[in-house]
Formats: C-alpha cells, structure tokens, sequence
C-alpha cells in the first residue's frame, strides 16, 4: 500500500493500538472477541478494552453478538472503515453463518500467533506470489467462479517464510467429516505439486479432527506415490514391468518359466486387463516402450510438502446457545441495537 490504512481511524479518535487491531481484523476475519482485543494489547482485562469496545460501539462500529453465559461477539460492520482501510468490497462486513464467524475467529487467532509472519492475505497477493515469485502457471491455482474465477476464495492465510517457502492453513471450524478438507486438498493438490517446497498447517479445535485430517491426507498424497502405485498399477510399477518380462518370456518359451514367474504371472493376470494394459503389452513386445519410459508414465514426482497439524487451545463462544439435537436457527443469535451498551466478555 502506498498509504498509511492506520491514520483514517486515528483521525476519528482510536488510538494506534486500536487503530492497528481494527485492521487486522477488517483484513482477516470481520469478527472479534475480547480476549483476542487482549492479546493484541498483550494487556488482560481492565477498563483499556472497555474503552475500545464502547468507543466502536458509540461509533455504529461494531455489532455485538450475543451467546449467551455473557459472552459475546463483535462483529465489525461499518461500511466506511473497510473503505477507509481499502477494502471496501470485504464481504467480511456482512453477517454470516455460526460456522463461518467460528472459522473467522479462528482465522484471527491464527494471524494474532504469528503477527512477525509474511503473510498472503488478499486474492491478488497470492495470484502474484505464486505467478511471479514461483513461476507457476496461473491454471494451476485453486479457483471457482462467481461470476469471474475467484482464486484462492476460501480466504484462508498464507504465510511465507523467510526464505520464500509457502505456509498454507486449512481452518477446521468443527466439521463432523472431512469432505470439505478432502475437497480442499483435490483443488490444491495441482498447485502443491508445482511448488518445489511447501507446507500446509491443519487447524481445527477437536482432537477428533485432527485425526481424520491426517488420514484424509495420507489417502491423497500417499507415502507409495514413488513407487507408482496407481488404479493400473495397484501393486506398484515394478511388479507390472516384471509382469510384462515374465508374460513376453512365457510366450516365447511356449510355456516354459520358472515357478516364481508363474506365480507373477497369476498374480498379474486378473490386475492388468484393461485396454491401456494391452496397449502397453503390444508397445512392450514391438520395442516402441520400455522400463524407463513406463516408469515415467506411473511414478509421480515425490511431493515436497511437510503437513502438520495444531489444535488451538483458544475457546469461541459461537454454540453456547445450541442444545443437542437442536437445529441451527438464524434468529438463535441476538443482535444488539446500535444504541444498547454492549456487554462485557467475563
């Protein structure tokens, strides 16, 4: 930016700190909690945040949340900040589901953790980082559509490090399976295997999670791949050209192998009969194929990716309201009026 986004909000009467926290959260998230206003000030509780809040609130600022045990949410909403900040099309500002504000606060908690952090936030930060930086091609990059493609649309953080390597996030906000981490990984995987070297941090709140992510992620990147273990070649590369020795030598001799090769042999026959198998074969025997190039064809490059994966010991306020069993309402929430005074956090 070729302007200081800290000096609008200055001008209105917040001070540097307040000023700086309010555009974190515009950037990353839309929501807040104390607690996290707290750690940014690395100050607990006292009249400073109560000061912030009622400020924020004074101003048409802030929406607080209610969740019931008096606890709370503030949601940051006011129009003229995001513009002021430059970002004034943040969909950020716009109320959204339970599960979406969880993931926001997450998201918040994650970015407060590693504030020294390079971090990748903005769609066209990331398209440029990965393009320009990483020379990778523009169609690898995840995307869907909205009316244009929308890279990167999760919104999920980027942090690079200090010698250039990606850190991607996934933030698990509480999901019960692990279709929507299985979906993310199928879009990146194009862009991870690009990359010459990258990581990617799990976040989720639940044990639970984190043990189906790494499982989710072993069944897509798995350890084998090196050893071309595919749909064609189910029991690696290796055995299918041994198969292909063995079934020609067979042929050949008119039937004559030793028993190792036939026992190669019965186990290959009921795995490789599909035309593309056959294809080989014939290109196999006419000379037109050979080990080195059908190890090309199945062995994938090994993936350069460290996963790892944190449980943030931080808790979100977003289900005190629910009971077991009961749906999710969209009146379950409370929003407070502009002109209310809006409660503390205990």
């Amino acid at each position: 930016m070729d302007y200081d986004p800290i000096q609008p909000l200055e001008a209105i009467g917040y001070t540097p700190r307040e000023a700086s926290f309010l555009y974190l959260v515009a950037v990353h998230s839309g929501y807040f909690l104390r607690r996290q206003y707290h750690r940014f000030a690395q100050r607990e509780g006292g009249r400073m945040a109560t000061r912030f809040l009622t400020k924020a609130h004074r101003h048409r600022h802030i929406q607080v949340i209610e969740c019931g045990q008096k606890r709370h949410i503030y949601h940051l909403t006011a129009k003229p900040i995001y513009a002021a900040l430059g970002f004034a099309g943040s969909q950020h500002r716009r109320i959204k589901s339970d599960a979406y504000m969880k993931s926001r606060l997450m998201v918040l908690d994650f970015v407060l953790d590693h504030l020294d952090a390079d971090i990748l936030f903005a769609e066209m930060a990331k398209v440029d980082f990965f393009t320009t930086q990483c020379g990778v091609k523009l169609e690898l990059l995840p995307r869907s559509h909205m009316g244009r493609p929308l890279y990167f649309s999760e919104g999920f953080p980027i942090l690079v490090s200090s010698v250039g390597v990606p850190r991607f996030t996934f933030i698990d906000e509480g999901q019960v399976c692990s279709s929507r981490f299985e979906n993310f990984l199928d879009q990146y995987q194009p862009l991870f295997s690009a990359l010459g070297a990258s990581e990617l941090i799990y976040l989720a709140d639940i044990e639970a999670n984190v043990r189906r992510a790494k499982a989710a992620f072993e069944r897509c990147f798995p350890a084998d791949r090196m050893q071309g273990v595919t749909p064609l070649t189910p029991l690696g590369v290796e055995h299918f050209l041994k198969f292909l020795r063995a079934r020609q030598f067979f042929e050949a001799e008119g039937g004559g192998v030793l028993s190792s090769e036939l026992q190669l042999l019965r186990e290959g026959e009921p795995l490789y009969t599909t035309l593309e198998h056959q294809a080989l074969y014939a290109a196999w025997k006419a000379g037109a194929t050979n080990a080195t190039k059908i190890r090309e064809r199945f062995q994938q490059a090994p993936l350069r990716m460290t996963f790892t994966t944190t449980v943030l010991p931080y808790s979100y306020p977003i289900y005190t309201l629910r009971q077991d069993g009961q749906p999710e309402e969209r009146d379950a929430t409370h929003h407070e009026t502009p002109h209310q005074t809006p409660a503390m956090e205990a």
